[in-house]
Order: structure tokens, then C-alpha cells, then sequence
């Protein structure tokens, strides 16, 4: 028997015919019925791990790379920081915790709202993160710096917001967004659609839901080989359209697994790179164990780049994971005494955890992109400093 997505998704079909594998991602991960986001039936990390869960070191360092984009901002009294996907608030807890501990100064300014579709750590940690009362006002009554939790920002994103100062920030987001799929067939781009045969979902190709997918492709340059598949990922666009209109002056910190176009668009990636995770498990069939895995395709950070230049974000900065933590201080960390009266596997345990932050296996080559708004031409932010080292070492 179906479930109930699953239903959704072919009553859709049997009513207007066949769909985008957009529009049918866009039901496997965040329909009401039973999508994978929406119902958080269990918890994210049962499916796959993250680099907030891994260690909190991850968080700790961000907050050094947002305590200095305040400081290149002048130090305003209130420094925003909107975490859109902050799933159960792993990393908003770490940063947190560690601008209070090390940066009290910056803490006075931090103000810090984790966004989310359904964001699991409202209640459990509200005490922990000074929450503010949702029967009340909307402030905390503890705290001088307060961090709010937002709902439902798949439905309206960013539009709730307008003119902050300080960062947006997302951590495995874009990654998620519902994608278009395509192929090269008789020599044109081709856009695969879903359908339904013999019971069965079934991909058939046709002419394109959208102009800008054969515009997006040829900005690559050289045409695609015969029988090539892809993504493309035309969410972005809205996606940058609503952060133009929420960020007045500030940062956009984009952390996420993905490649140059150039790169993504290559012959590695000749069948695309569409993979699902069910409890840890990996698979390339969407088709299956419907609403209950995770469907994610890499990110092509040329054209966020590009897109981000409309509203006038500029590139700060670009490069790996292990490259930007590295630069703000990761051997720090990892070299750091251990805590008192731990034993020894646990703390190499720790020591393991850590590593995985630069582990290229890991998530070491994942991409780190800076856009900034308003700041003028040459700014130069701590975690993309030309000096390279090797945090593994």
C-alpha cells in the first residue's frame, strides 16, 4: 500500500498528467502528507551525519568567522544571523555557546534566529538557547541577546525579513532544494518527467518545463554529449532573489557539497549526481521508500555565484571546508589539552570526531562560499585567506 506521499504524488499525476522530478521532489521532502522534512518522524541524523553533529568544534569556528564579519561591519549593536535550515539547532547551540564563552562583546550584538521547516529543538532546548516564550512576546526574559526560532520557512523563506545587518547562514541546504532533471537526447536538452506506468513511477522525456534549463545549460560553454543527465537546480534563483531581499548590508555563508559548473557539468558526472540516504544507507533510486529518504543533488556554486551578482552580492571568498576551518583555527582544537579525567579512547574518540570536519571522505571537500553585500570592493574575510595548510597533518 502506498503511503500517503506516495498517493499524493500519483493522484497528481492521474489528474494533470506527468510531472517535473522538481515537483515531485518537492512532495518526497516537504509535503504536508508525509515528505521527509515535514514530518520528522525521526531524527535527521538517523538518516545521515552532518558537520554540525560531528563535533561542535564546527560551530565554535564559524562563530570566529561571524564575530569578524561584525567587526568588518563596524561593530553595530545588533548583528543578525539567520540560520535558514537549522534542523535540530546543533550549530545554533555551538556558535552560540561559544561567542558567550569568547567573545562576550560580539554576544551583546549576536542576534540569532534559526530557520527551519520544522525546527525539532523549539521546546527541548529552549532553556539552553534562551528561546524565547512562545505564548509571550516573542522575547526571552533571560538573556541580553535573544535567539528566536522560525517556522515554516519552507512556505515563506526569507520574505519575513528585510534590511538586517549581519549574515545569512545555511549548512546543507541548497543541496536539498527540488531540481529539474534532464537529458541530452537527439542532439537537444531534454527534461525528464515522471509518470506513472503498470503501477509504477516511470521517467519519460519531453521538451522543457522551463526556458531557463537550456539557458543554464548553455552557459557552460560546449554542448553536452549524447546521452548525457544532469540538474539543474533553477531554485536557486528564487533562493537568491529572497536573500537580495532580506540582507541590507552583510554576509552570505554558504556551506554545501557541489563543484564549479565546470566541474559538475564534467564527464565524472555523466548520469548526474541525484543521491537519496534512508537511515544511513545510500541509494540513487528516488523512486523508492517514498517520503522516507532524503533526496539531495551537489550544488553548482558557478551559478550561485552568478545569480548572487543580480542583487548585488559579490564573492568574498570560495574554497573547501578543510581549507576554510584550517584558517580559523582548527589546530587549535585539535591540539588543545584534553578534558581533565577523560580516558583515553574517549578522547581519541573526540579526536576522530573532529577530523571528520577536514576529512576529504568526510566532509572536508565540502564548499564554502562568502558573498557579501555593501561592503565595498577587496574585503577580505579570515576563513579565505590565501595561506593554505593542512589541517590533517
Amino acid at each position: 500500500m502506498p503511503s500517503a506521499v506516495e498517493q499524493e504524488i500519483r493522484d497528481l499525476i492521474e489528474q494533470n498528467g506527468r510531472i517535473t522530478f522538481a515537483r515531485f521532489m518537492e512532495a518526497c521532502l516537504y509535503s504536508p502528507n508525509g515528505g521527509f522534512y515535514a514530518t520528522r518522524g525521526s531524527r535527521i541524523n538517523a538518516h545521515f551525519g552532518t558537520s554540525p553533529t560531528s563535533h561542535p568544534a564546527f560551530g565554535d569556528l564559524i562563530a570566529r568567522q561571524l564575530e569578524q564579519m561584525w567587526r568588518l561591519l563596524g561593530e553595530p549593536a545588533v548583528f543578525h544571523v539567520i540560520e535558514v535550515g537549522s534542523g535540530d539547532g546543533a550549530m545554533a547551540r555551538s556558535i552560540v555557546d561559544a561567542c558567550r564563552r569568547t567573545a562576550p562583546r560580539f554576544a551583546e550584538a549576536l542576534y540569532y534566529v534559526g530557520a527551519d521547516y520544522e525546527p525539532g529543538w523549539v521546546h527541548s532546548s529552549a532553556q539552553h538557547l534562551e528561546l524565547p516564550d512562545p505564548s509571550g512576546d516573542g522575547m526571552a526574559s533571560s538573556g541580553r541577546n535573544p535567539v528566536r526560532a522560525v517556522q515554516r520557512v519552507r512556505a515563506e523563506g526569507l520574505r519575513s525579513f528585510r534590511n538586517i545587518v549581519g549574515c545569512i547562514l545555511c549548512n546543507e541546504l541548497i543541496d536539498n532544494f527540488p531540481v529539474h532533471r534532464f537529458a541530452i537526447a537527439d542532439g537537444s536538452v531534454k527534461e525528464i518527467f515522471v509518470g506513472t506506468e503498470g503501477g509504477q513511477f516511470v521517467e519519460v522525456l519531453s521538451e522543457p518545463s522551463s526556458p531557463r534549463i537550456a539557458e543554464r545549460l548553455a552557459a557552460l560553454g560546449p554542448s553536452l554529449p549524447e546521452g548525457y543527465r544532469g540538474e539543474v537546480n533553477l531554485a536557486m534563483e528564487d533562493w537568491i532573489g529572497q536573500v537580495g531581499g532580506a540582507l541590507g548590508r552583510g554576509f552570505v555563508l554558504t556551506i554545501d557539497y557541489g563543484e564549479l559548473a565546470e566541474d559538475l557539468y564534467s564527464s565524472e558526472n555523466s548520469q548526474g549526481t541525484l543521491v537519496c540516504f534512508n537511515r544511513h544507507a545510500i541509494s540513487g533510486d528516488p523512486y523508492q521508500d517514498v517520503g522516507q529518504q532524503d533526496i539531495t543533488s551537489q550544488v553548482d556554486f558557478t551559478a550561485l555565484m552568478r545569480l548572487g551578482e543580480r542583487p548585488g552580492l559579490e564573492t568574498a571568498g570560495y574554497t573547501l571546508q578543510r581549507e576554510f576551518l584550517a584558517n580559523l583555527g582548527f589546530h587549535e582544537f585539535l591540539d588543545a589539552p584534553g578534558t581533565p579525567g577523560i580516558s583515553a579512547a574517549r578522547a581519541e574518540l573526540n579526536r576522530i570526531a573532529m577530523l571528520t570536519l577536514v576529512d576529504p571522505e568526510e566532509y572536508g571537500n565540502f564548499k564554502v562560499l562568502a558573498q557579501a553585500r555593501g561592503m565595498g570592493s577587496g574585503v577580505e574575510l579570515r576563513g579565505f585567506r590565501t595561506e593554505k595548510s593542512d589541517p590533517t597533518a
